[in-house]
């Protein structure tokens, strides 16, 4: 069931998330790559607001992303779509990474470091692979632009949720535990 507060977590998430990603297009853009930069910053927070509040942070990055790639940028509706998905599984996947490893994103013990440390590549890589091969095979990049993309989105996304979402997670977390919307109980 969607509550208020579900809503507002999304909401958020996607104020804060919007601009960045607008910032983040124009700051490190990748050349041939549509809508692509090179440190995607608003992961950061969509991430760290995934491991926080579950699906409707991830929700918030997606409304984000799609918003930001959509009418802003005047890209097509695939290229803005595909993008947009991508940003929803991204930090679902590092989610299931800590759901998995049963670790908590404090990052206080080895366990949570190293959900944090496999499941944020991880999270960016299958994103890569989705977004860009989604590219391809609806004919808006070539397969040379197919790998510059899956690598730049690797790096780009990771770099920027490490850089960003490390401090935050680490600094945030245990005020944000007392909100009833926190997902982790133990």
């Amino acid at each position: 069931m969607v509550s208020a507060r579900n809503v507002a977590v999304t909401a958020v998430t996607a104020g804060l998330c919007l601009p960045l990603a607008l910032f983040a297009i124009v700051l490190v853009p990748i050349p041939g790559l549509p809508a692509a930069s090179g440190f995607w910053i608003p992961a950061g927070f969509y991430f760290v607001m995934t491991l926080w509040f579950g699906l409707w942070g991830a929700l918030g990055g997606h409304i984000a992303t799609f918003l930001a790639m959509g009418y802003f940028q005047g890209f097509t509706l695939q290229v803005w779509a595909d993008g947009a998905v991508g940003d929803l599984i991204a930090p679902l996947v590092a989610l299931a990474v800590f759901k998995l490893m049963g670790a908590r994103p404090d990052l206080r013990s080895k366990r949570d470091k190293l959900a944090w440390l496999i499941g944020v590549p991880l999270a960016s890589l299958v994103c890569g692979l989705w977004v860009h091969t989604v590219n391809l095979l609806f004919g808006v990049i070539t397969w040379p632009f197919w790998w510059v993309g899956v690598l730049t989105y690797f790096i780009g996304d990771s770099l920027a949720v490490f850089a960003v979402g490390t401090p935050l997670l680490r600094s945030l977390t245990s005020y944000v535990k007392q909100s009833p919307m926190y997902i982790w109980r133990d």
